[in-house]
């Protein structure tokens, strides 16, 4: 079984970037749970958590600890950055190989 912690970015008191009416956290959260819903629904051997599901502070040590606790073996933390980046980012820690199954 694959252990994947998705954490939406942000959340409760801190909204993240806001523009044009929209919040990060809330966009994030929305990500969040379709990513959930996708893997769950299409993928075997897969159990998943979120470090929150609703609009709520988590810190960012009751994330890495909730994901540590777990086991986890991936980590996602989604965010929508507003401060003039272009594409996609991904940061891979090098400390730890990939799971064996």
């Amino acid at each position: 079984m694959v252990k994947i912690f998705i954490d939406p970015g942000h959340g409760g008191t801190d909204p993240g970037a806001s523009g044009n009416g929209l919040q990060e956290k809330q966009l994030t959260l929305q990500t969040a749970l379709a990513l959930r819903n996708m893997l769950l629904n299409e993928y075997q051997n897969v159990s998943v958590l979120l470090s929150r599901t609703s609009d709520q502070t988590v810190s960012l040590t009751q994330r890495t600890n909730a994901a540590n606790s777990w086991g986890a073996d991936y980590f996602l933390s989604i965010h929508m950055n507003a401060g003039g980046g272009t594409g996609f980012e991904d940061y891979i820690y090098p400390g730890v190989g990939a799971p064996t199954t």
